[in-house]
């Protein structure tokens, strides 16, 4: 008692302030203390039980990209012959060179080696 203030105001404010230090010193030994961890022993084991036994059956691949970029390669050809013996004027004319243009690209994407789809 005789290190207590008389006056109620200050003894609301200290005990206030009191209670501040005393939750920021909580705080700051939570926030420094390190987390100690456990991990059950059988912890492995139960994860390892939760996997299935096989592995599942894949399914086989259809290639039905492959298919339909192979048969437009193949008519894309076909127009571009059927344009280039019709054709009057030796310059390719715009149906012509986009029709090549397609035909370039599709060449292309059936001989690229695509690992990732494998």
């Amino acid at each position: 008692m005789h290190d207590k203030p008389l006056n109620p105001e200050d003894l609301s404010q200290s005990a206030s302030q009191l209670d501040m230090e005393h939750l920021d010193q909580r705080i700051v030994r939570v926030l420094e203390t390190a987390p100690q961890p456990h991990i059950p022993a059988d912890f492995a084991a139960r994860v390892a039980n939760q996997l299935p036994a096989n592995r599942p059956v894949s399914l086989t691949p259809t290639h039905y990209g492959r298919y339909a970029t192979l048969i437009g390669t193949v008519v894309t050809l076909a127009a571009l012959v059927i344009l280039a013996l019709h054709s009057t004027r030796p310059i390719f004319g715009l149906l012509e060179s986009l029709l090549f243009a397609q035909f370039i690209a599709l060449a292309v994407w059936v001989t690229v080696w695509r690992y990732g789809l494998r």
